[in-house]
């Protein structure tokens, strides 16, 4: 016998009581996911716009001064694409960011009559840059493979064309040199000493 006070199959049936239980794990809050997107919008906007400051002040810039111009478009991608790196932290950001800003400065430095290899020493101080700029972000010693082309490069561009400025420091030349090798040993030694124990 078939019992009449059962609901029919997709008919609406009114109880008074508890609403019925959510499916486990599925949770989803609107004003959450709102707040989620408003501040990835805003940061989006942030970055973009200050990559705009950026690469129009070199532009301006660079139509005030010869010197800037003659850098001015490594120089624009290259602080664009450090711009984007500050706010984003992309390391793949940072490499091409420094090497184009450090060419870009070397062009600057040739314009203006720099005596050595100008656009090496730039790029060369673009990768020592990479090594330092993501030291500082990491807070701790970040991977060391920029500082062989970095040191590389900036020797390439300070002793290229030396002979005349080598003659004119005179006796000063080889004291100074041995003055600068014995900075960077004792530099390179405290980086790496630990903090004394008490």
């Amino acid at each position: 016998m078939i019992d009449d006070d059962r609901p029919l199959e997709g008919e609406i049936v009114e109880e008074g009581g508890d609403p019925p239980p959510r499916p486990a794990g599925i949770a989803f809050d609107a004003t959450v996911v709102t707040d989620a997107v408003k501040q990835h919008r805003d940061r989006a906007a942030l970055t973009f716009g200050s990559v705009l400051v950026v690469v129009g002040t070199v532009l301006l810039a660079g139509r005030a001064s010869d010197v800037v111009a003659a850098g001015g478009a490594a120089l624009c991608i290259g602080l664009g694409l450090l711009t984007w790196w500050a706010f984003n932290g992309n390391y793949g950001l940072l490499v091409p960011a420094g090497a184009l800003t450090g060419l870009g400065l070397g062009q600057m430095l040739g314009e203006s009559g720099f005596y050595g290899n100008a656009v090496a020493l730039g790029v060369g101080v673009g990768f020592l840059a990479i090594f330092a700029l993501d030291s500082l972000r990491r807070r701790r010693r970040s991977s060391f493979w920029p500082l062989i082309p970095g040191v590389v490069l900036v020797a390439a561009g300070l002793l290229e064309h030396t002979s005349d400025w080598w003659d004119a420091l005179g006796g000063f030349g080889w004291p100074l040199l041995l003055i600068v090798v014995g900075l960077i040993i004792v530099g390179g030694a405290l980086s790496r000493r630990g903090t004394p124990k008490d």
